[in-house]
């Protein structure tokens, strides 16, 4: 698990470090993803 875990963190750290690179503010762009997939895929409240 411990090889994993070094993994995800490289991942992590190359997404931030490219992020802050190109200017884009991830809590904007999550907000913004979020709305755009409840648009897309609905939430259905009534299940038959």
């Amino acid at each position: 698990m411990g090889q994993v875990k070094d993994e995800i963190v490289d991942v992590m750290d190359y997404l931030l470090r490219l992020s802050d690179v190109l200017g884009v503010d991830l809590d904007q762009a999550v907000r913004q993803k979020i709305r755009k997939n409840a648009i897309k895929y609905p939430a259905n409240p009534i299940r038959e």
